[in-house]
């Protein structure tokens, strides 16, 4: 199974294929003993952790404080009893810094249209404390530790933010907040974004899943266009929402009246680095740019990857017409839905109880003097150590759920091309194809140390493999016979198609990656095979990120006074991330079974030693290239 192919056959499989798929079959059969069930162990040994940081957190969190203000007698506004309906922190001497310790919960911001700060008539609706033991307007300068100033203000989130810019500027650092605090309150607060971009995240990949399915070779100059234009999109409204709030970085003028969205936008500024929205959106048009070239100048690369998608149509037996699967057989189409679908449920419902989790987490503290508002509840040390740990967890098992998706998927691959090969052999089988539960309990045991440790090593080396292959790069440009160091072939070994030998011979994860990466350029010496598998996902999941940050940003601009987000550049950054890994769910079915296949039917060798299937163009050589175009036409005869 591990030759290299060498030279052009026949495009049939060999007689051995019966003999390598049963080893391997009766290998997971038998569940023989792990060479990485460490990895599984570790694994399990780190949710237990979690478990207990989980009890923890919901014995000693209260949520229901998580970012509020406290008022100057430590009084939680619109949380303590008494107080549930005044929210608002009023800070009641705002004329210089002095006194920002001064504040007062109210159920109302004051509005003025004429300012008029000796008239003590005014009378604030608000909750006296021991340092404000009246709600009526005394403006005492000479006194200030008895003024109570009534300006006009506005109200965001829970603070009523001065109207007049002298104030505004002196309560700013009166408005400082813990990072984590503050993210966790804008996931709070806006979760009728997040509600919206998920809705379109999933809208976009059901969309997608189809349209390579009707228009197969046709979807991916479509998803392709789509991408260029999203990033487009997010590209120049990133431009237009970084030059909207730059505006509000500029001082201002003493006499200046601020209206809601300055204030809004000033306090925006001041508690995020605006700067990364610049950067990001630079980097996007610049990237639409090179896809938009490449797209040009590499067509027929393209042409090809739009062949191979119509090839796992036909691997999976996906009508293009019906989605109908063969007789007496399975749907493949709907049991793969199933595991999409259920892959993505695992995650948003992950990402639920997750953030639930960290609001109980991040509200284990307690009130102490010499905050501002606030700060005043300040975090135990053992609260950031246990943050790091949740924090970590969310990583681990995201990559989980998506390597264990793609596990399967492999699994399922390698069943249909089990079968496959056995009909044109005409081998006399009664094993039925294995279901997607039936990988599913051979994976659990045998296969999941490795996929854990896996995805968590291709997640911390991404960035370094990518320089990695910069500074290669580089090298080979000025030296033709450059050989790559050891080392940094073991860094540039890790990538996802390791899974499927670790699947076929049960070997851990690095061991397969290793022999992987020797087939890998000895294939692309020897025939110039590319993996158009992980151009075809990129290309996908930016099509779907960016048209998802397109939205959030839309709705970040036209709800700012309404929708009240401390840091939108984190929460854009969130919106990106999180429908990126949720298409990365979805485009794994076409962009891991291409590579995989890349790798399935290039690599066999007859049992005399004999080489077979090496050309690009009968991608695969299970089946006659007359037999996928007569496909095609019964396909298209179904549409007319």
């Amino acid at each position: 199974m591990d030759e290299t192919i060498l030279s052009k056959q026949n495009n049939f499989p060999g007689s051995y294929i019966k003999q390598d798929l049963k080893e391997a079959d009766e290998e997971h059969r038998n569940h023989k003993e792990l060479k990485d069930k460490k990895y599984g162990f570790y694994f399990l040994l780190f949710q237990g952790l979690v478990y207990l940081i989980t009890i923890i957190s919901f014995g000693f969190g209260n949520p229901d404080q998580l970012g509020k203000p406290y008022d100057s007698d430590q009084n939680v506004c619109g949380v303590d009893v008494g107080l549930e309906q005044y929210k608002f922190i009023y800070f009641t001497n705002p004329t210089n810094q002095k006194h920002l310790d001064r504040t007062v919960c109210v159920k109302e911001c004051p509005i003025l249209t004429v300012d008029n700060d000796d008239d003590e008539s005014l009378q604030l609706q608000c909750y006296p404390n021991k340092a404000i033991n009246s709600c009526r307007n005394r403006p005492s300068i000479d006194d200030p530790n008895f003024s109570m100033i009534y300006y006009d203000s506005v109200p965001f989130i829970d603070v009523c933010l001065p109207k007049k810019s002298t104030y505004f500027n002196n309560i700013q650092d009166g408005l400082k907040q813990s990072g984590i605090i503050s993210f966790l309150s804008d996931m709070s607060n806006g979760r009728v974004i997040i509600l919206a971009s998920l809705a379109l995240c999933l809208l976009l990949n059901q969309l997608f899943y189809f349209l390579m399915i009707k228009v197969q070779k046709t979807a991916i100059w479509v998803i392709s266009i789509i991408s260029i234009f999203g990033l487009f999109l997010s590209g120049l409204l990133g431009l237009f929402y970084y030059l909207k709030q730059s505006q509000y970085s500029e001082p201002l003028i003493t006499t200046t009246k601020l209206t809601k969205d300055q204030a809004i936008g000033m306090i925006q500024v001041y508690e995020s680095n605006i700067t990364i929205i610049l950067i990001s959106s630079v980097f996007f048009l610049l990237f639409g740019v090179y896809l938009l070239i490449d797209l040009i100048l590499n067509r027929k690369t393209y042409k090809t990857m739009g062949i191979k998608i119509q090839i796992v149509n036909y691997f999976f037996d996906f009508s293009s017409s019906g989605i109908q699967q063969q007789e007496g057989q399975p749907s493949r189409f709907r049991e793969i839905l199933i595991l999409l679908m259920g892959s993505a449920g695992c995650l948003l419902i992950f990402c639920a109880l997750w953030v639930w989790m960290a609001t109980n987490l991040f509200s284990i503290g307690k009130a102490v003097q010499g905050y501002y508002a606030f700060n005043t509840y300040q975090l135990n040390w053992t609260t950031y150590i246990m943050g790091f740990i949740h924090i970590f967890e969310l990583v681990v098992v995201t990559l989980a759920i998506i390597g264990s998706e793609q596990m399967l998927l492999i699994g399922k691959v390698v069943e249909v091309y089990k079968h496959m090969g056995i009909q044109r052999q005409k081998i006399d089988s009664h094993d039925p194809e294995l279901s997607l539960m039936d990988i599913l309990e051979i994976y659990a045991l045998n296969n999941f140390g490795s996929v854990v440790f896996g995805e968590l090593i291709i997640f911390l080396l991404m960035i370094p493999r990518l320089f990695i292959k910069i500074y290669v790069w580089i090298r080979q440009k000025k030296d033709s016979h450059y050989q790559i160091p050891s080392r940094l072939q073991q860094i540039l070994c890790i990538n996802d198609r390791a899974y499927l030998l670790a699947y076929l011979r049960n070997d851990e994860f690095l061991l397969s990656a290793k022999s992987q990466y020797v087939f890998d350029q000895k294939l692309k010496e020897t025939t110039n095979v590319q993996y158009h598998g992980e151009q075809l996902t990129v290309t996908y999941c930016f099509a779907v990120a960016n048209l998802c940050v397109s939205l959030t940003y839309i709705l970040i601009i036209t709800t700012s006074s309404k929708i009240g987000i401390h840091q939108p550049v984190y929460f854009l950054l969130v919106s990106f991330i999180f429908s990126y890994f949720i298409s990365v769910m979805f485009s794994t079915v076409y962009g891991a079974t291409i590579d995989n296949l890349t790798i399935l039917l290039y690599r066999d060798t007859t049992a005399d030693g004999q080489i077979v299937g090496t050309c690009v163009r009968n991608v695969v050589r299970l089946m006659k290239e007359p037999e996928l175009n007569e496909q095609t036409h019964q396909n298209n005869g179904q549409q007319d």
